[in-house]
């Protein structure tokens, strides 16, 4: 058996950041590690082998923290593993009851709601790219070349797969956005 396990697409696969959390916690826990995130671990994780762990992970959208956000939980004993994107990720070993990262139940709802507004931008940024290509084909078709024009049909139907696809995600954040 291998001692590496390679996971693609994990954070497509767990929308919520509870979710997330939870898969992360449980890999740990059947002694898969992971170590350290970077921009890309929303496509490709490496997890190592290892001893059972029983660890609290913690994703936590901030796009610009303030300059005590990571001393300030290192300082309560929280394991700083980088960041995906705008998502920072936390984890503490514990044993007995699992430790809460956020004080009260408004503050995941707040965590949740700036997960919600990254998916927003990036659905923005689909659906201006989606309208530009189109207007491009409605108005400028007959200037194109036949290539180019297949082209953008292409990318067209790409970035709306896209973006339809980051709606979807948007509503069922937007339904779940208080657990």
């Amino acid at each position: 058996m291998s001692d590496r396990k390679i996971v693609l697409f994990s954070a497509f696969r767990y929308l919520l950041p509870s979710d997330y959390e939870n898969w992360l916690e449980q890999m740990a826990a059947d002694g898969w590690h992971i170590n350290r995130f970077r921009q890309w671990s929303s496509i490709f994780m490496v997890f190592r082998k290892g001893e059972p762990k029983r660890y609290r992970f913690v994703y936590d959208p901030q796009v610009s923290p303030r300059k005590e956000y990571i001393p300030t939980y290192e300082q309560f004993g929280w394991e700083y593993l980088g960041r995906m994107a705008s998502a920072h990720f936390w984890r503490m070993e514990y044993e007995g009851e699992r430790p809460e990262a956020f004080s009260d139940h408004e503050s995941i709802v707040k965590r949740n709601r700036r997960t919600i507004a990254a998916v927003s931008v990036s659905f923005i940024i689909f659906l201006v790219t989606v309208l530009t290509i189109g207007i491009l084909l409605l108005f400028f078709a007959d200037t194109l070349s036949n290539p180019d024009r297949t082209q953008l049909v292409i990318a067209e139907a790409f970035f709306g797969v896209i973006m339809i696809t980051l709606g979807v995600v948007m509503v069922f954040l937007r339904k779940n956005e208080s657990r």
